[in-house]
């Protein structure tokens, strides 16, 4: 059974929740189909049990619409394509729009040639990565999604002192025999941005290794960031490895935006106060892509490896303390399974932020399971 953290929280229904986020995207002037689809990727985040992308974000959605920075029906086009590629505008729209028809254009590439890869630029934050990733996986292929999250740049090159690369996030899934699939969704920093969001919301401490201060010092305080200091690539310092995070942050930068015109690392908009004030647009930069698997070997042959690998995986030797081995999107899977039955915990910082929307939007809050 799925442990919820001992903290302050209130529950919800997730199917309220979702319904709510429709309704203030809505009344926003989205139309019900891109508030829909943007709801899903919101709450996909907060029913698996990745707390920094759900809907503690919706009100920094609220305010980038309101102010003009993001558009919530945006025109998403083709700029340029071969039969395997392509490269989409996200047309300033909201990245969860964006996200969805650009990874659809990849799959529907994939179908067509075996293999599909888009590069996006002008879109915004996108939400979870593994949401798009997922979305290969009814055609019986494996996907892949990243994007560059800049954010004016919080990681600093190895050796650096100047913050060039945002929290960076791969995603990968691919399909299984028997639920969950395989879904890898990580930051390319040792902790994504919104972790420590919760941190700092919370007055709760962070382990040392994620951040450190303006002057190169390690700190278990997650202030420590927003105050000129950084966080750190995957792997922390060089000296455990932290220049291969700093390789798959510039990757994932060359990827999304290198290759598509989209904004990267220091020369990104930062979605703040000052953003909002001057009607800047982040220009964020997405890449996704879907390849058949039986443009390599017959579906049944692959997901018999799958079966293997899984089987002597969850039967290796476990250290001392511990009786289960986890794959990637095991725990998601059954975090979802237990909230969709016991509700959504959403700490009290959270509750107060969706309780200011539905005041400014006039939307009832009936969303408490």
């Amino acid at each position: 059974m799925v442990v919820e953290q001992e903290i302050d929280t209130v529950v919800v229904d997730a199917q309220r929740l979702e319904d709510f986020v429709v309704r203030v995207l809505t009344t926003l002037g989205m139309t019900a189909q891109n508030a829909k689809e943007t709801a899903e990727v919101l709450i996909k985040a907060d029913i698996t049990g990745v707390d920094s992308h759900g809907v503690p974000r919706l009100p920094n959605y609220v305010a980038r619409i309101k102010a003009g920075t993001v558009k919530p029906n945006p025109e998403v086009r083709v700029v340029h394509e071969l039969a395997s590629t392509a490269l989409v505008d996200g047309g300033n729209g909201i990245g969860m729009v964006v996200g969805r028809r650009a990874m659809a254009i990849a799959i529907q590439k994939a179908q067509a040639t075996g293999a599909g890869f888009v590069s996006v630029r002008n879109s915004s934050h996108y939400g979870i990565a593994g949401y798009y990733a997922r979305m290969a996986l009814p055609h019986n292929m494996i996907g892949i999604s990243m994007t560059n999250v800049g954010a004016g740049g919080g990681t600093p090159a190895t050796y650096g002192r100047t913050g060039l690369f945002g929290t960076n996030p791969i995603a990968v899934a691919a399909p299984t025999r028997k639920d969950p699939p395989f879904v890898m969704d990580f930051a390319t920093t040792v902790v994504a941005f919104g972790k420590l969001q919760i941190a700092m919301r919370r007055g709760q401490k962070v382990p040392l290794g994620w951040v450190m201060d303006r002057e190169g010092n390690l700190t278990d305080n997650p202030n420590t960031r927003a105050d000129g200091g950084y966080m750190l690539p995957l792997g922390g310092l060089k000296e455990t490895g932290g220049h291969k995070g700093y390789g798959l942050m510039l990757l994932v930068d060359i990827l999304t935006a290198a290759l598509s015109g989209a904004a990267f690392g220091a020369t990104f908009a930062k979605p703040n106060e000052a953003t909002r004030a001057t009607g800047s647009a982040a220009n964020t930069g997405h890449f996704f892509g879907a390849f058949r698997i039986d443009g390599f070997r017959p579906l049944e042959e692959f997901l018999d490896a799958m079966d293997e690998m899984y089987q002597v995986i969850h039967s290796s030797e476990k250290l001392p303390g511990h009786d289960r081995i986890y794959v990637h999107g095991e725990i998601d899977w059954e975090t979802e399974a237990h909230r969709r039955v016991h509700g959504i915990p959403l700490d009290i910082p959270t509750y107060k932020g969706l309780e200011a929307v539905s005041k400014d939007m006039g939307v009832p809050l009936d969303i408490k399971k």
